[in-house]
């Protein structure tokens, strides 16, 4: 029994030393100032977004295309006003990370935004749960982050990564729409069904 006590404890030791990993950091800059109109977040008048509405940025590993597996970097921003509306200027973003093993890695991003302010709705999907409001997504683009251990290489802008395009926020679907819309097609099943 001791001998199956000792070789137990022994795996687990050597299972918690391989498990701990080491994790590396990558850097970017959350902000798109001085971008072209077309890099703007807008409304559906095509206006470009001001007071009211907020970004955040999200991550995953190089190579995501499923927002759903996206995680949230810090809180979220408030965009300009005036002549620098549908911008933002956030502060620089760290992330920390297991794979790949190296610092200043390629990685995920997205740009999501909402009506709201940093303390109300402060999350894309608090917004999104709430059945009201305005809220629209980036595309999903790959961006080299700062290697943080590299004092020579300087901190991209989130608007640096190719295929960064602006947006548009859309209002919210009505869960009572979505849930007459689940209905009609489970009507529509059924009645398919008996013929």
């Amino acid at each position: 029994m001791k001998k199956l006590l000792l070789t137990a404890a022994a795996i687990l030791t050597t299972l918690n030393m391989y498990g701990q990993g080491t994790t590396y950091q990558g850097s970017v800059a959350f902000n798109t100032t001085g971008v072209a109109d077309s890099m703007r977040v807008k409304d559906t008048s095509g206006a470009n977004l001001a007071a009211g509405y907020v970004a955040a940025l999200y991550w995953g590993a190089a190579g995501e295309t499923d927002d759903r597996n996206l995680t949230q970097i810090g809180g979220s921003t408030a965009f300009l006003t005036g002549a620098a509306a549908g911008t933002f200027f956030g502060s620089g973003r760290t992330i920390t990370y297991s794979s790949p093993a190296a610092n200043g890695a390629i990685l995920s991003f997205q740009v999501r935004a909402w009506n709201g302010t940093t303390t109300d709705q402060s999350t894309y999907q608090s917004r999104l749960d709430s059945g009201t409001g305005f809220v629209g997504k980036g595309p999903i683009v790959q961006l080299k982050t700062q290697d943080l251990t590299n004092p020579l290489e300087t901190k991209p802008n989130i608007w640096q990564a190719v295929g960064y395009t602006g947006f548009t926020v859309s209002p919210v679907p009505e869960p009572s729409v979505i849930a007459l819309g689940v209905l009609g097609a489970g009507a529509l099943l059924m009645l398919r069904r008996r013929k």
